[in-house]
């Protein structure tokens, strides 16, 4: 078993072949993230992304996760290479099974990560509406598809890497809301329609004039499109909270990613999800302040017990239209709701 660091990423890459000795290259690591090895590979004439997924994610809390996950990633990346419009997705480079590795293509140069360009306050309504395009289009295409559900019919890593950090840590943080966050995993893992991509953020969403560009599958599964629908309104109602000055902008990104989405969604692939979307948001967002995987941006107590409000106030609530919903977070977030 090679363990690569980037101290030793330029050697992993002969031993392998997959550089010559000859070759300028120039290897440094990408992003750093909690769960995988990311390294970038600069040639002369190209460029790759390779990743080894880790046995233990880089967090304070224990969290184990099934290194197998990074075959999850290569083959749904290879399916929705076929699936989707060319230039969607990145396409295999190598795969090394025995190491838990495997190489990518590069994003396309010009592109701007989503996360990055809402952060810094350019928020996009065209780039939410095509992210909302490409999860309806993922969703259609995998629906029913029996290719899909036999490969990705294990829902372990999205257990170990969703469900457990997530729901469960956050069940056990607020024993009062227990039982409405454990019935929401429960009818979500028995819920079955089509691929969920599970991480469907936008630090994993590159940004371009006409299109976008999607990484990071290691969490795919057959299941529940809300967790998807869910997972990205999640990112843009905390940037509301993190900055209430531009809160009306990030709602109506959220706006115009739903809509897009239910407009493009095949008819009655899943009568529910509206509703469904909104229960499982609200656990997702108490679950980023007091679950295992802490959003990053929000560090102080006072901003994170406005989240923590808003989040309860959503799972103890039966609201069914998100475009009320985020009406409401709008007036909250100002300070003009109860």
């Amino acid at each position: 078993m090679f363990e690569i660091t980037p101290e030793n990423a330029h050697e992993y890459l002969l031993s392998q072949g997959l550089i010559s000795p000859e070759a300028p290259a120039i290897v440094e690591p990408l992003g750093w993230g909690i769960s995988n090895v990311v390294m970038k590979v600069k040639l002369p004439q190209s460029c790759f992304v390779f990743k080894q997924s880790l046995p233990k994610l880089r967090v304070k809390d224990d969290w184990p996760f099934d290194r197998d996950r990074i075959f999850v990633e290569r083959d749904c990346m290879a399916l929705l290479g076929e699936l989707l419009p060319h230039g969607s997705v990145p396409t295999i480079h190598f795969s090394d099974d025995a190491n838990y590795t495997f190489g990518m293509s590069c994003a396309p140069e010009d592109g701007i990560l989503w996360k990055q360009a809402l952060l810094e306050g350019t928020i996009d309504l065209p780039t939410a509406g095509r992210v909302g395009v490409l999860l309806a289009e993922i969703h259609n295409l995998t629906a029913d598809n029996p290719r899909v559900q036999t490969r990705f019919a294990s829902n372990t890593v999205f257990i170990q890497g969703r469900v457990d950090p997530y729901h469960w840590t956050t069940a056990r943080a607020h024993p009062d809301l227990a039982p409405l966050i454990e019935a929401e995993v429960e009818r979500m893992l028995h819920t079955r329609l089509t691929l969920v991509h599970g991480d469907y953020s936008p630090k994993n969403i590159f940004a371009y004039p006409d299109h976008v560009f999607l990484l990071d599958f290691e969490v795919a599964h057959y299941g529940d499109p809300a967790f998807d629908t869910a997972f990205c309104l999640n990112h843009l109602v905390l940037k509301s909270i993190k900055f209430p000055e531009r809160s009306s902008s990030y709602l109506a990104a959220a706006q115009t990613f739903w809509t897009t989405y239910q407009q493009r969604i095949r008819p009655n692939l899943d009568p529910q999800i509206e509703a469904t979307t909104i229960r499982e948001l609200g656990c997702l967002l108490l679950a980023r302040i007091d679950g295992k995987s802490k959003i990053e941006y929000i560090t102080d107590e006072g901003t994170k017990n406005i989240a923590r409000e808003i989040a309860r106030e959503i799972i103890t609530g039966d609201e069914h239209s998100l475009e009320a919903l985020l009406l409401w977070l709008g007036n909250k977030i100002s300070g003009s709701a109860p």
